[in-house]
C-alpha cells in the first residue's frame, strides 16, 4: 500500500458529507420499501428484547463512521470519497423501487422457494429466496441490484462496515516481508470487498468464490474495470477448489449467517485446510446476541423479517470453539454497528487424519 498524507479538514468535512448523503439516501430508500410494505412483519416472529430507539441506531452510526474515519488517519486506508462510483450505484434506484413490490409479496405469502436453479450441482440450501429477493442469487438482474440492496438494508453503513474487516488485513500484510501473498474471499459475491482490499494492495494475489455464477460475472467484470488481476472460482465454502495451505489470508464477508449449522462446520474446516499456519483467517458478519444488547431486539427480528432460515442458530454460536478445533485461534474481535469482525490465526495443520 502506498503511504499517505495525513487527511486535512476539507478531506474530513468531505468524508462526513459523503457519509451523511449516504445514510439519508439509502435510509430513505429503507423506510420506502418499509412503507410499501405495509404490516408485513410475520406475526410468527416473536421478540422478548425491545428495538434500538432511533438515538441508539444513531449514535451507533456516529461511532462506526468515527471509527472508519480513524482508521483513515492512521494510513490504512484513504478516505473513500469516490462520488462518481456513489453516483453509478445510487442510479439502480427505480431498479431497486420497482422491485420492492415483488418482495413484498413473496413476504406476505412467506414464498422463497421460487429460485429456479439452471444447476443441478448447487445445494438445497442455497436454492432459495434470501431477503425474499427476486432470483435469490441466481440471476444477472439479482447481482445488478444486490449492491444497492445490501446498502438499503444497512441504511448506508454496508461499505464502512465491510471496511472494517480490511484492518486486520493490513496490519496482517504491514507485517509480512515476503512476496507474493494470496487472499481467498469466500462468497466473494459481486466482488465490493475484494475490490476494495485490491485498490490498497494491487499486488497481492487474489481469489473470488462464490457458489452464484452470475455474480461472480459481475465481480469479474469489476476487477476487468479496474485492471485487476483476480482469479475467479466458481464454488461452494464447505468444498474449496485449492490445495492444502495454499493461501495467506482468506476473509469471509456475511456469509456465515446463510450457512445451516452443518455446513458452517464444514465450511470452518475447509477455510483451515487451505489456510498455511501461521495465516490470517478474517471472519465478518452479523452481530450476536449479547455483543451489543441494545440490537438483541433486531436479531430476533430479522430472520422472519428478511427470509434467513438459519440465521437465528448462527446469532447464538459461539464462533471461537468451532473455529478453534479446526486449528484456527482467535486473534481480535471489533464490533463496528451491525458487524462482528473476527480475526483468527492458523497456527497448526488441521488436517485431520
Amino acid at each position: 500500500m502506498n503511504s499517505m498524507a495525513k487527511p486535512g479538514p476539507r478531506t474530513r468535512l468531505a468524508f462526513a458529507g459523503l457519509q451523511t448523503a449516504r445514510v439519508a439516501f439509502y435510509g430513505t430508500h429503507y423506510l420506502l420499501a418499509r412503507l410499501l410494505a405495509g404490516d408485513t412483519v410475520p406475526t410468527r416472529t416473536r421478540r422478548t428484547a425491545p428495538l434500538p430507539s432511533r438515538a441508539t441506531l444513531l449514535a451507533a452510526i456516529g461511532a462506526l463512521f468515527a471509527e472508519d474515519w480513524r482508521h483513515v488517519e492512521e494510513g490504512l486506508y484513504p478516505p473513500q470519497l469516490d462520488w462518481r462510483a456513489e453516483l453509478s450505484l445510487a442510479r439502480r434506484s427505480v431498479s431497486y423501487l420497482s422491485d420492492v413490490p415483488k418482495v413484498v409479496q413473496r413476504q406476505r405469502d412467506n414464498r422463497h422457494r421460487d429460485v429456479v436453479s439452471k444447476r443441478g450441482q448447487l445445494p438445497e440450501y442455497y436454492q432459495r429466496n434470501f431477503h425474499f429477493q427476486t432470483d435469490g442469487y441466481l440471476s444477472e438482474r439479482s447481482a445488478r441490484l444486490y449492491d444497492f440492496q445490501v446498502e438499503t438494508l444497512f441504511a448506508g453503513t454496508a461499505a464502512a462496515m465491510r471496511r472494517r474487516a480490511f484492518v486486520p488485513i493490513a496490519r496482517y500484510l504491514g507485517r509480512q516481508a515476503r512476496d507474493p501473498l494470496v487472499l481467498l474471499d469466500v462468497g466473494a459475491g459481486t466482488g465490493a470487498f475484494l475490490s476494495f482490499v485490491e485498490q490498497q494492495y494491487p499486488l497481492l494475489a487474489t481469489i473470488a468464490l462464490d457458489l452464484s455464477e452470475p455474480y461472480l460475472a459481475r465481480a469479474q467484470r469489476r476487477a476487468a474495470r479496474r485492471g485487476q488481476q483476480t482469479r475467479f472460482l466458481v464454488g461452494s465454502a464447505e468444498a474449496i477448489a485449492l490445495e492444502d495451505a495454499s493461501v495467506d489470508i482468506v476473509s469471509s464477508i456475511y456469509l456465515f449467517h446463510e450457512l445451516p449449522p452443518a455446513v458452517r462446520a464444514q465450511a470452518a474446516r475447509e477455510i483451515a485446510r487451505v489456510l498455511k499456519p501461521g495465516g490470517l483467517f478474517v471472519l465478518a458478519d452479523s452481530i450476536q446476541h449479547g455483543d451489543s444488547k441494545d440490537f438483541d431486539g433486531l436479531l430476533e427480528l430479522f430472520p422472519g423479517l428478511f427470509h434467513e432460515p438459519y440465521y437465528a442458530s448462527y446469532a447464538r454460536t459461539d464462533l471461537k470453539p468451532l473455529f478453534a478445533q479446526e486449528g484456527l485461534v482467535p486473534l481480535h474481535v471489533d464490533i463496528a454497528y451491525l458487524t462482528k469482525i473476527i480475526s483468527f490465526e492458523k497456527i497448526q495443520d488441521s488436517r485431520r487424519s
